[in-house]
């Protein structure tokens, strides 16, 4: 069930509650940082898009950090979280490095499937070829649940591809689109969706909590990659153990 992984994965977060806050307090920090200079240097001059993508490319490889660390730490989910853990800043060892690799490749992926599912009704020449495109979109949102599973793989130290991941989720296509297909859309549209309909909904409100709601709305969009890395790690351990929990016979 769904919900079993869910509730793991809330457990063994706080179970290593310390190793974590030592391990991502500082990427987190550079994270908000670098996203405060992302939104004040934006404009439309040439120089302004130039540096917006500087520091979107550098939000990605800190981003990359905290779900690294995050699938690292849990998945060795038995570890006394008593010990003395180092503080660790940024860093980018051989395993961070392919980690990154592999998680921007699925980010070109995911960008591609969401330019097909989003492909203007006047783009194509009829309905069926307009349904075939949003067709071949679902498909690919699908196979990107199962690659993802690549990342918490890597995060534990194995050699491992994209045909791996094919492997991993091969009897569990549904319990991978779920974790890593529908459950991050949740996510963005509970926390940063939600929010900002409500905003617009009422600008007095909007001006008057301007100043709070970057700020939480900052922390929120750091903390979703954190969640998701958090709950796929979870989710691999379930699908490597062939725990029940990665059985969906109820509904979710």
């Amino acid at each position: 069930m769904i919900l079993e992984t869910l509730s793991q994965s809330v457990s063994t977060v706080l179970h290593n509650k310390k190793r974590l806050l030592k391990a991502l307090l500082i990427p987190f920090l550079v994270t908000y940082f670098l996203r405060s200079m992302k939104v004040s240097v934006a404009g439309n001059e040439l120089y302004n898009e130039i540096l917006v993508y500087i520091f979107n490319i550098a939000i990605f490889l800190t981003s990359s950090i905290i779900c690294l660390r995050t699938q690292q730490i849990l998945d060795k989910h038995d570890t006394d979280d008593t010990a003395d853990a180092p503080w660790q800043g940024i860093k980018f060892d051989p395993q961070q490095r392919r980690y990154s690799a592999y998680l921007f490749v699925l980010f070109i992926l995911l960008y591609a499937i969401w330019s097909v599912v989003q492909a203007d009704y006047a783009m194509a020449s009829n309905g069926f070829v307009y349904s075939l495109m949003l067709a071949l979109g679902v498909v690919g949102w699908v196979l990107f649940s199962r690659l993802s599973f690549v990342l918490p793989a890597i995060a534990s130290g194995k050699e491992t591809s994209f045909k791996d991941a094919f492997t991993i989720t091969k009897d569990k296509k549904l319990y991978a689109f779920v974790i890593a297909g529908l459950l991050p859309v949740v996510f963005y549209m509970l926390f940063i969706g939600l929010p900002i309909f409500l905003l617009f909904a009422n600008p007095n409100l909007a001006m008057g909590l301007k100043f709070i709601y970057v700020f939480i709305w900052g922390v929120i969009v750091i903390a979703i990659p954190f969640i998701i890395a958090a709950i796929e790690a979870t989710a691999y351990r379930a699908l490597m153990d062939k725990s029940k929990a990665t059985e969906i016979s109820n509904p979710v």
